[in-house]
């Protein structure tokens, strides 16, 4: 007989290393652990919590990845889940296999930017002009045509902001492609084409949402604020939003959903509010990544772990718990840390220098004189975070300046260069 208590989780990395431990606490389930991808970064990699899977699989092949789950569960599992992006497209596999609620359409679309953005443009959502290029003189005279005064050259996998450049030139582009081709993406995946998109201004925004059956809940919202460095879009801040401030977003982010055929189960959008309304820039078929389930349990009045897990193991506990919009409880800030250079770290100041403001939650800044640290271009190289969190807008403002305005002075970390 199948076990009925086996939960299965593809690629538990990241956010999603919360998952199994979190389902063993509300439903008692042993969870199994498939991953996908033996080239992820090591700080991701590192994220995943082994100790909390009763057993682990390598990804090969769908057939043979569902007869070594099967054999472990004596039978087809109970439930399934994704657990971080570069798990979308086996999850998506195993879960029309198995016909555990799975999501409808091409799965592909859900990962590959070029053909996320041509599935809204076919459903007449709201999208951006774009090129899928398979060479850097392909992106170029696109680019040339096209009219832009700014630009966006990135892998079509591209998360994590990994190998996403901000071009204003055709030379810029040019140098973006030419840095792209031929390197493996993030997920350890030969990049031969990038996407070539118009460059969207303005506020960014990123929403996390459920979904059961069709119905999408929008849990919660951030807003962004980024810096360019050498082109490159580096994470500076993202602060709470409350839902209920914009219907407009919430309106188009179902919109995106149904054209991607996010069905079930979580999703993770990012998206610019522009004078003519929001437009997208991306979106995951999974929780947001990093702390971000964390922050939105300390703000919010749902949790974005919980719901994800009960669209896929407890359908009654998400109506019950969706049939209340959320609120925020106190706004949170999350700031990323940025260093200018690579070296080994002589001094690490943050919590003496941030540990006392009146907002401080905590931070993820636990290196030691010795450490080596990575030159800050993206997100996986930032060094570490200081959430503050306050019901006071004001008093969480401040804060977050000072933060930001000690880590742009390198006055946080004092780092030599490497012998």
């Amino acid at each position: 007989m199948p076990d009925p208590h086996k939960l299965v989780i593809v690629d538990p990395y990241s956010s999603g290393s919360a998952l199994a431990r979190r389902a063993k606490e509300l439903y008692g389930l042993d969870s199994i652990a498939v991953l996908t991808s033996e080239t992820l970064p090591p700080a991701l990699v590192a994220t995943y919590p082994a100790e909390d899977f009763t057993a682990e699989l390598r990804y090969s092949d769908l057939l043979t990845t569902a007869a070594a789950v099967e054999e472990l569960c004596g039978g087809r599992p109970a439930y399934l889940i994704c657990g971080s992006e570069p798990g979308v497209e086996a999850y998506d596999l195993l879960a029309a296999h198995w016909g555990m609620r799975p999501n409808t359409g091409s799965s592909e679309a859900r990962r590959d930017k070029f053909l996320m953005q041509g599935r809204l443009r076919d459903a007449g959502v709201r999208y951006i002009p774009h090129h899928l290029a398979a060479d850097t003189e392909s992106a170029v005279e696109w680019c040339a045509a096209s009219g832009p005064a700014e630009y966006v050259v990135k892998p079509v996998k591209s998360f994590a902001t990994d190998g996403v450049f901000f071009c204003s030139s055709l030379d810029e582009v040019r140098a973006a492609c030419e840095k792209l081709f031929g390197r493996d993406d993030l997920a350890g995946e030969l990049i031969t084409e990038v996407l070539v998109q118009e460059r969207i201004v303005g506020p960014e925004f990123v929403v996390d949402s459920v979904s059961l059956d069709g119905s999408a809940f929008v849990v919660n919202m951030f807003r962004y604020t980024k810096e360019t460095v050498d082109g490159n879009p580096v994470y500076r801040a993202m602060s709470s939003v409350d839902v209920a401030d914009h219907p407009e977003i919430v309106s188009y982010v179902e919109q995106v959903l149904s054209a991607l055929g996010i069905e079930n189960g979580p999703a993770h959008s990012e998206l610019i509010l522009t004078e003519d309304g929001p437009v997208l820039i991306e979106t995951g078929a999974r929780m947001h990544g990093g702390l971000g389930p964390t922050l939105v349990e300390e703000s919010s009045s749902h949790s974005l772990v919980d719901l994800t897990l009960a669209s896929r193991v407890a359908p009654a506990d998400f109506e019950r718990e969706t049939r209340v919009r959320p609120t925020l409880r106190q706004g949170i800030v999350e700031c990323f840390l940025s260093s200018p250079a690579s070296g080994v770290i002589v001094a690490n100041r943050v919590r003496e220098s941030c540990g006392h403001l009146e907002s401080y939650l905590f931070d993820t800044c636990a290196q030691a004189p010795g450490d080596h640290v990575e030159r800050t271009t993206d997100l996986i190289t930032s060094y570490g975070r200081v959430v503050l969190a306050h019901a006071d807008p004001a008093t969480l403002e401040r804060d977050m300046n000072h933060v930001l305005d000690l880590d742009r002075r390198a006055a946080l970390l004092e780092i030599a260069p490497r012998a």
